[in-house]
C-alpha cells in the first residue's frame, strides 16, 4: 500500500508539468507560509551558474560532510529516481516523507496551479528545516532571479559559470544571462564566483557593488595547478589567499572538475571566515575525494562499463560538449562512438558539429521527454559531418545496439542531456526510471 501511494503522490507531481515554468516568487512564497517558512530555520549556500553548479553544489556539501555537518543537498534535475533531488549527507529523502509533504501541500498546490519545480523546492526546505540541518547547499533550477529556490537569505550565493543556454527564457545576450544569475546575489551577502567571461562578470560585478556583496573572483584570489588525470579522479595544487593544498584528488574525473573543486574550497573557507564552520584541511581533503560518497553525485564524466569503455556526461549545452570533446583526449580508444539525445531549446547544431569532430560512429536517439528533438533530425545532422549515423527513438534499443557495434577498444559516449544519461544509467543497473522533468 505505500509503495502504491508513493506512486500516486509522484504521478501527481509529474502531472504538474503541464503548469510548465513560471518564473516568480509567489507560488513558492504561499507554499512556504503554509509551512510555517521553513527557509529560515537552516544557513544555506545558493549557487546559480550555467555549468558546474551541480558538481559544485555536491563538492561543496560533501566538503561540509566531511567537517561533521549535517548537510542538506538541493539538485535538479534526478537521474534516475525523484528522491535524488533531496538529499541529507548524501542519502536521498524517504519516498515516505515525499507522500507526508505533497499530503500537507495538495490543496494549495491546486489552488495557486504551482508548478512542478515550485512544489518540489518546498519539500526540500521542509524536509531540511525539519531534520535540523546545519547547512543546506541549493542549486538554482534556471536563471536565478526569479527562480523558486531564490526565496532564501544565504550565507553565501555562488555563481559558477555564464555561457548561453536557455536564452528563449533568461534572454539572447551574455550581459542579459548574468543579470538573471546575478540575481541571486543579496545585500551584504559575500558571493563567490568562477566566471571567466569579462562580460559577465562585468554585470556580476555592478551588482555586487548595487548590494555591497563581497565579490571573490576565483582567478584573482587562487592559482591551482592540475597535476594528473586520471579516468575517475584529477589531482591538483590549489593555493589560495588563505591557504596551500598540495596534491588534492577528486572523486569524480575530468579536468573541468579542477574549477568546480577550487570554487567550492573558496566558499568553505569563506564559511570558515564568517564563523560559520570551522576549518581543518583533512575535511577539504576529504571531501573531494568522497564527493560521490557524500552527495550522490553521478553522470560527470563516470564510467559506467569497461571493454568497451562506456562513459556518461551531462554535458547538454555547446559549452559543455566543447568541454567534453577535449576531455576525449585523455583516452586511449580505437574508436569513438557516440550515443546523443538533445532538447528541442539547446544549440544542437553546433553541439553535433563539435561532436563530430571525434565521433567514428553515431547513435541519435530521444529521452522520454516531449522536449527531446526527434532523433531523425539529429542523425541527419551528424551525417551532414560526415559521421555514419542512425536513428534509434528509444534509448534502451539505441544503448544495446551501440554496445553491439563496439569493439573491446573502443569508447561509447553516452551525452547531450541528463536525461538520456539517467535512462541509460537504468537500462544498464536494470532500475526502473521515473520520469524526468
Amino acid at each position: 500500500m505505500e509503495h502504491r501511494k508513493y506512486l500516486e503522490v509522484i504521478n501527481y507531481l509529474y502531472s504538474l508539468q503541464r503548469f510548465g515554468i513560471k518564473l516568480g516568487l509567489h507560488n513558492i512564497e504561499r507554499l512556504l507560509k503554509l509551512l510555517q517558512n521553513p527557509e529560515e530555520k537552516f544557513t544555506s549556500i545558493h549557487i546559480a551558474g550555467t555549468n558546474g553548479k551541480g558538481s559544485a553544489s555536491s563538492f561543496i556539501a560533501s566538503i561540509l560532510s566531511s567537517s561533521g555537518y549535517k548537510v542538506g543537498l538541493y539538485t535538479s534535475p534526478h537521474l534516475v529516481d525523484f528522491t535524488e533531488r533531496i538529499r541529507i549527507n548524501g542519502a536521498p529523502i524517504s519516498r515516505e516523507r515525499v507522500v507526508e509533504y505533497v499530503e500537507i501541500l495538495r490543496d494549495e498546490i491546486d489552488l495557486l496551479k504551482a508548478t512542478f519545480f515550485e512544489v518540489t523546492t518546498a519539500i526540500a526546505f521542509k524536509y531540511f528545516a525539519d531534520e535540523k540541518v546545519d547547512f543546506a547547499v541549493v542549486e538554482v533550477g534556471l536563471g536565478g532571479r526569479l527562480d523558486s529556490t531564490n526565496v532564501i537569505k544565504p550565507a553565501v550565493s555562488v555563481i559558477t559559470t555564464v555561457s548561453f543556454d536557455h536564452m528563449d527564457v533568461l534572454g539572447e545576450t551574455i550581459e542579459q544571462i548574468s543579470l538573471e544569475k546575478a540575481g541571486i546575489i543579496k545585500k551584504g551577502i559575500p558571493c563567490v564566483t568562477g566566471c571567466e567571461d569579462e562580460r559577465a562578470l562585468g554585470v556580476i560585478k555592478k551588482v555586487a557593488d548595487e548590494k555591497n556583496s563581497e565579490l571573490v573572483v576565483l582567478d584573482e584570489v587562487a592559482k591551482f595547478r592540475l597535476k594528473g588525470i586520471e579516468e575517475k579522479s584529477i589531482k591538483f595544487d590549489l593555493n589560495t589567499q588563505k591557504n596551500f593544498y598540495s596534491d588534492l584528488v577528486t572523486g569524480v574525473g575530468g579536468s573541468f572538475q579542477l574549477r568546480n573543486s577550487a570554487l567550492s574550497i573558496l566558499v568553505y573557507e569563506k564559511l570558515c571566515e564568517l564563523g560559520l564552520a570551522k576549518f581543518r584541511s583533512d575535511f577539504v581533503y576529504d571531501g573531494l575525494l568522497n564527493v560521490v560518497r557524500f552527495s550522490g553525485l553521478r553522470g560527470r564524466f563516470e564510467i559506467l562499463k569497461e571493454k568497451p569503455k562506456v562513459v556518461a556526461d551531462v554535458a547538454h549545452n555547446y559549452p559543455a560538449i566543447c568541454q567534453l570533446v577535449s576531455e576525449l583526449g585523455n583516452f586511449k580508444r580505437k574508436r569513438t562512438l557516440v550515443l546523443f539525445g538533445v532538447m528541442k531549446d539547446k544549440e544542437y547544431e553546433k553541439m553535433i558539429k563539435k561532436l563530430s569532430e571525434v565521433a567514428d560512429f553515431a547513435v541519435a536517439t530521444q529521452p522520454k521527454i516531449g522536449r527531446a528533438l526527434n532523433c531523425k533530425t539529429i542523425a541527419e545532422i551528424f551525417k551532414r559531418n560526415n559521421v555514419e549515423a542512425i536513428a534509434i527513438p528509444d534509448s534502451d534499443r539505441a544503448y544495446d545496439f551501440i554496445l553491439g557495434e563496439a569493439g573491446e577498444d573502443d569508447l561509447i559516449l553516452v551525452t547531450g542531456s541528463h536525461y538520456l544519461v539517467g535512462e541509460v544509467i537504468a537500462h544498464i543497473e536494470r532500475r526502473k526510471i521515473e520520469i524526468l522533468i
